[in-house]
Order: structure tokens, then C-alpha cells, then sequence
């Protein structure tokens, strides 16, 4: 049988959600509101400390406003208005699969929270979900696409599932070689991907604050690496935590699309900048992806396809 783990209709949260905390890389403390919104608006941030400036402070969530994928991912509006950091609250949308609403911050940097998206996720649980009157949207991939960039490589290949399959490979004894592949489903997310946090170097500290960076780094929320052995006192969520941190990434970055992709995307050694030349490199080439309207006559012909390829044996 045909698993597509999509759903029919778009969706938004039930009820009003909001939360506090500091910024990784700014370390400014941000207050947010995460409100419903209505069919076909997308996922759109507000920038509520702009509300009286004459400038927009509305910046959509697609990958044409990436404006930089520097240790986070950035988004940009055509006046320069920006929000960064965005992938772990939009990996907790594509996993609660929510596709319409509105995140109000009065701030420049979406909160770190404990390095993850499970805390997102319980605050989605916590409002619910409703279903809207308007059909889900999704692309299908038809061709291969491929970005190489040194030894990174990033593709999306045809495939009736949503699946994400991705490798790392860092000189670090704790790290090593990891992979992970999955079907791309929202329990899966759940359980095996959303408590995932995000991953440093000790040895990096002083360079990236230089630049601005990792400012609100603590080990609550990142797990901290030493040239041997990590700081974290509690130890690791899963013993791949690392590859599961860059697979939340994927899920985020991709739902930069505005799509629920059918297609495998895989990731070798790759980061926020591969997975938004990936996306980007996609939608250039037409060819590669349709649009698949009704996805109730796509799961049946999909169905329909696999049933006919089974062969029965009598005994």
C-alpha cells in the first residue's frame, strides 16, 4: 500500500500561541505570538517593532526572501526586513503539518528555546489544529535535481513518499560518520526527530562572536562539543543526536517551499546553504515538478500502480 502521510486539506492552529526566550545568535530576548491565519495565506512573520515604521514588516516564509544561510537561515523582505533563525520553528510547522499563519515578533531573531522543535510542537499540541476549507498543496518530483558543492551534495529524486535521507561526517569523536533516512510522516517527526537540538564547537566560540554570532549560546540549549567530548552534563537525546539535528534542519528549510514535496530529498555533508541552492535549483528547472492538485486521485493512482505490480502464488 501507498503511505503517503499527507493532508487533504490546509490547515492552521486553533487558538493563539505565545512564548518568550533569547535569540541564539543575537542573544536578544523576543516575544512572540503565533496567530490562525486563513487558506493560502502561508506561513508569514510580522514584525511587531515595526509595526509604525514606513517600511514592510511583513517577510513571507519562501525560499525567494533567503537573504543569508549563515550558521541559521535568514529571511528578508524587499524593504530589508528580516527575521533569522527561522528553521526550528518552521521544522515544528512542516511536523505539525500547518500551513497557514501568522508569527508576530517584536524582534529581528526567532527564540532558540532548548535548541529543538519539540517545544514548538508542544505548544501546537497544546492549541490545536484546524483543518480549512481549501485543498492542501503539494509538488511531486518528477526528474533528479542536484547541487555538488566540494564534497556536499544535495538531490531531490522521484518518489511516491515524502523521504529525507541525510549523512554527516565531522572529525569529532562524539560525531563521526552518522546517517538517518525516513519517511517523512508527523508522528515520525515526533518522535524521532523534534527533540534533536543544535550542535557546536567550543573551538568556534570566539570567531562566530566576532562576527556577531552564537551570542546566546549556553548548554541549554546547544549540546557544546570540546575537542574530545561534550560539555552537556545530561548527555545526548539520541546517540545520533547530531544527523537527527541536521534532518529537523532539512524538514525546516524545505518547508520554505510552500509546498508538501512527494519526493525524496537527500543530503550528503550539507547545511542550510545546499538544502536553499537546492530548492532554489528545483524550482528553475520546471521540468522536475508538477503540481499535484488533487491528491485523493494521486494516492488512488498511486494505489492502483503498486497493486497491479503484486504477484499472488497459490500454495
Amino acid at each position: 500500500m501507498v503511505r503517503v502521510m499527507l493532508n487533504n486539506f490546509q490547515t492552521t492552529i486553533a487558538n493563539e500561541i505565545n512564548f518568550t526566550g533569547n535569540g541564539i545568535h543575537t542573544g536578544i530576548l523576543s516575544n512572540v505570538t503565533l496567530t490562525p491565519a486563513g487558506p493560502d495565506t502561508g506561513i508569514v512573520f510580522i514584525r511587531s517593532d515595526l509595526n509604525n515604521s514606513k517600511k514592510k514588516n511583513r517577510i513571507e516564509a519562501i525560499s525567494s526572501n533567503v537573504s543569508s544561510t549563515y550558521f541559521c537561515t535568514e529571511l528578508t523582505n524587499s524593504d530589508g526586513v528580516s527575521v533569522l533563525t527561522v528553521e526550528h520553528l518552521m521544522a515544528a510547522f512542516a511536523g505539525a503539518r500547518i500551513d497557514n499563519i501568522e508569527i508576530h515578533i517584536n524582534g529581528n531573531e526567532i527564540p532558540i528555546m532548548d535548541g529543538s522543535s519539540i517545544e514548538f510542537i508542544k505548544l501546537i499540541d497544546k492549541s490545536g489544529i484546524v483543518k480549512l476549507d481549501k485543498n492542501s498543496k503539494f509538488i511531486r518530483i518528477l526528474k533528479p535535481i542536484e547541487i555538488v558543492k566540494g564534497q556536499s551534495i544535495a538531490r531531490f529524486v522521484p518518489n511516491d513518499k515524502s523521504m529525507i535521507e541525510t549523512e554527516i561526517n565531522f572529525n569529532h569523536s562524539k560525531i563521526g560518520n552518522q546517517n538517518i533516512a525516513f519517511e517523512f510522516t508527523p508522528q515520525f517527526f515526533r518522535d524521532e526527530i523534534a527533540s534533536a537540538r543544535t550542535f557546536g564547537f567550543l573551538s568556534q566560540a570566539e570567531k562566530l562572536n566576532s562576527v556577531g554570532y552564537g551570542l546566546g549560546v549556553n548548554l541549554s540549549n546547544t549540546i557544546v562539543l570540546t575537542e574530545k567530548a561534550i560539555m552537556n552534563y545530561e548527555g545526548l537525546n539520541y546517540k545520533d543526536e547530531f544527523v537527527r539535528h541536521k534532518a529537523l534542519d532539512i524538514c525546516g528549510d524545505l518547508m520554505l517551499s510552500g509546498y508538501n514535496i512527494i519526493g525524496k530529498y537527500q543530503s550528503i555533508r550539507g547545511g542550510h546553504c545546499l538544502n536553499h541552492k537546492a530548492l532554489t535549483s528545483l524550482f528553475k528547472a520546471a521540468d522536475s515538478w508538477e503540481i499535484v492538485e488533487d491528491i485523493d486521485s494521486f494516492l488512488n493512482i498511486e494505489t492502483k500502480k503498486l497493486s497491479s505490480n503484486i504477484k499472488v502464488s497459490s500454495l
